[in-house]
């Protein structure tokens, strides 16, 4: 069988729950006034506005959220991402990629969530293994490995949807990365997903190993993926834990469009979802995620 036969073959059919009726899967949304609207064109309702107010606090003078009162808990995906993405316009984010989290089965549980999530990283924020990030820049940091493609060509929205297969040709190159996430909102209890949400989807930092030569000559959805801290091993998974195969998490994202603010464009880094779940970061400690041949990634926290 030819590399390329072998590779459509590898990417079976997966199915990923849609937003529920009238959400973002329609793409509309009731504004306040009444109009219909894309989610990120809506006006903010007075709730959104102070939860708004709340998350830019966080992010300006890096003070964690203890609370959030109970009114201003999002009740809906799509005021969940006009949240996030009023805070994400109002602290003039370059939008460098997209993390989604909520890929892998036990994530899910986790969080839960019911669907992937996605949330922006800001260019300044994507760096190249080995990598140094100050710990206490950080807010409550957690540390994922993740297979991250790079786009060639922007992907708009279509009828028929894009598939997994369909987007090989559309990606310009293919990295091993760690995802280091990052929440305004304390740990020290279970947060909703909508607010979660809200919150960027806990998005932070991304750290990009090399580019993978020939990335579509292997079987990723089989590669094994390891996370090192220090000396000792702390997690291992494979490239199916991202629903059964990261290529699948990016078609989910450029199916759903503008779901966090714009459609996905050539040039964005969009990193799939843990193979490995959420481990703590530790202050001086010095993580390797180790990708097999398609090569390792290191970051130390200083």
């Amino acid at each position: 069988m030819r590399n390329e036969e072998r590779r459509r073959a590898s990417i079976s059919p997966i199915e990923v729950r849609p937003a529920e009726a009238g959400g973002i899967a329609s793409r509309l949304a009731i504004c306040d006034d009444g109009t219909e609207m894309s989610p990120p064109k809506c006006s903010l309702s007075p709730s959104e506005e102070a939860l708004v107010a709340l998350l830019l606090d966080a992010h300006r003078n890096r003070r964690l959220i203890d609370r959030v009162p109970a009114h201003l808990v999002p009740t809906e995906e799509a005021s969940a991402y006009r949240v996030a993405n009023a805070v994400g316009d109002r602290l003039g984010m370059d939008i460098g990629g997209w993390k989604i989290g909520a890929t892998a089965a036990n994530n899910l549980q986790e969080l839960g969530a019911a669907r992937p999530i996605v949330g922006r990283v800001p260019r300044r924020n994507i760096v190249h293994s080995p990598a140094q990030l100050s710990y206490d820049s950080l807010m409550t940091p957690v540390q994922e490995c993740e297979f991250a493609f790079e786009l060639a060509e922007d992907l708009e929205r279509r009828p028929s949807g894009w598939t997994a297969a369909e987007l090989v040709p559309k990606i310009r190159a293919m990295y091993p990365a760690i995802e280091v996430g990052e929440r305004r909102l304390s740990r020290n209890s279970t947060v909703p997903i909508l607010l979660l949400i809200a919150d960027n989807s806990a998005a932070g930092h991304l750290v990009l190993g090399a580019p993978v030569d020939h990335w579509q000559d292997h079987d990723i959805a089989q590669s094994a993926v390891s996370l090192r801290i220090d000396d000792v091993d702390v997690a291992a998974g494979f490239g199916r834990d991202v629903l059964g195969h990261p290529l699948k998490a990016l078609a989910w994202l450029a199916n759903e469009g503008d779901l966090a603010g714009r459609p996905l464009m050539e040039g964005d880094i969009v990193s799939t979802g843990s193979c490995t779940g959420m481990k703590p970061v530790g202050r001086g400690s010095m993580s390797t995620a180790d990708f097999g041949p398609m090569g390792r990634v290191e970051v130390s926290f200083a």
